[in-house]
């Protein structure tokens, strides 16, 4: 039996010598040693429009990617922060603001500097075009001459999708943008104003915003709208009209734009305008802004010819229609179908609730979200040709009690 036994164990050491005998060592090139073509410049701007200095990077004869900050004039650097890897992991909160403080790369300098470089091993990155990676640089500067402090960012191909400024570059990256479906979703509870991104493509619904906002009349906030542009997001005091804006960046209190004319329960946002139906007089109203935000005008754009409640409204991508969910006189439920351009209305049956609320998603789907009979909410997206709904083949998009949704940011 000790002679099996001994046969046994010798086999499974040559066993495991063979093995290591063939594997094959890692790549520390990871794959990018036959494109290393020197290097990559990119303009440091800082404020959005001030030259300060160049952001470089390449990678150099010890498999490091490196990036170096390099600023002119008067300009130093107390802070750097640079984010290289798979654009999925890159830190930003839901609105796409970048977390600045948990980018992997970073360092403070006093006193301040006019170069510094990061060094990020290859092996440590994305493969090579399967799929690269991107690369984002950051940096706080000073302009020693009169003491002016700002935030500097590397130019890039792409722009972080919040309210905010700053871009990100690509490296040898190949990888399809993110197919998410996003939405947001406002909720009114005990005195506050809750804000949900709404992910249509896997389900489920974040907790982006809680703020106190206090008591309406009615105690009711609605007519929501977003900006893609400026990243604002607008919501309206029911019936009292105050309009409310609050930026997304995670750090600003919502603040009052102004009072509207009439009474908003339903809201959409298109071309630098915010448009909403009047719930007493059924006019169709667009409502403009200064460049702070505060309303300067408010006009009617058309008034719905037949006696409707409406309970939401949602722009198409070109601008040319705006369709209506709305229960008319006779209690049956419509998709109310506004030509912009010619200022004339058509309508369909819809078999979504009257309550529905419906919002073009960032990939021009008109969607609607409902409440289910479970309690949750329930998403599907709407032919405005012919009215159909077909349910989203997902869980439960929310269980929270949605008030309106409006079209989120491109994620």
């Amino acid at each position: 039996m000790k002679k099996i036994l001994t046969i046994i164990l010798t086999i499974l050491v040559l066993a495991c010598q063979r093995t290591s005998d063939t594997a094959q060592p890692a790549d520390k090139w990871n794959g990018y040693g036959s494109l290393k073509s020197g290097e990559i410049i990119k303009t440091l701007w800082a404020g959005q429009n001030i030259d300060v200095g160049t952001v470089t990077y390449g990678i150099d004869d010890n498999a490091n990617f490196y990036v170096t900050y390099q600023t002119n004039g008067n300009w130093l650097i107390s802070e750097a922060h640079m984010f290289a890897g798979d654009k999925a992991d890159m830190p930003v909160n839901k609105p796409g603001k970048p977390k600045i403080g948990k980018f992997p790369n970073s360092g403070t300098y006093d006193p301040w500097v006019s170069t510094v470089t990061f060094t990020v091993p290859l092996s440590e990155l994305p493969p090579a075009e399967d799929p690269g990676f991107v690369v984002a640089s950051h940096a706080v500067v000073h302009n020693t001459s009169n003491n002016q402090e700002e935030t500097a960012w590397g130019d890039g191909e792409f722009k972080f999708s919040d309210k905010g400024w700053g871009w990100y570059a690509t490296y040898y990256y190949n990888q399809e943008d993110n197919p998410f479906v996003v939405l947001y979703g406002t909720e009114y509870r005990n005195d506050s104003l809750m804000v949900y991104l709404i992910n249509l493509t896997t389900g489920g619904s974040d907790l982006i915003l809680s703020e106190y906002i206090g008591t309406t009349n009615t105690g009711a906030y609605d007519a929501a709208a977003y900006d893609a542009v400026s990243g604002n997001l607008f919501f309206a005091t029911y019936p009292e009209g105050e309009l409310w804006i609050n930026p997304l960046d995670g750090t600003s209190s919502s603040f009052l734009s102004g009072t509207l004319l009439g009474e908003p329960a339903s809201a959409t946002f298109y071309d630098g305008n915010y448009y909403y139906v009047d719930a007493v007089t059924n006019e169709i109203k667009m409502v403009s802004f200064d460049e702070n935000w505060n309303i300067s005008s408010e006009t009617t754009v058309s008034t719905i010819p037949e006696s409707v409640t409406v309970s939401d409204i949602a722009i198409s991508p070109d601008g040319s229609y705006m369709y209506m969910v709305g229960t008319m006189s006779d209690g049956s439920i419509e998709l109310i179908e506004y030509d912009m351009v010619s200022d004339a209305y058509s309508s369909l049956s819809i078999t979504l609730d009257s309550a529905t609320q419906i919002a073009y998603g960032s990939d021009g789907v008109l969607y609607g979200i409902v409440d289910s009979a479970n309690g949750g909410e329930m998403a599907y997206t709407i032919d405005p040709a012919t009215g159909s709904a077909t349910a989203i083949d997902s869980d439960d998009i929310a269980i929270v009690d949605i008030g309106d949704i409006a079209k989120g940011p491109v994620q």
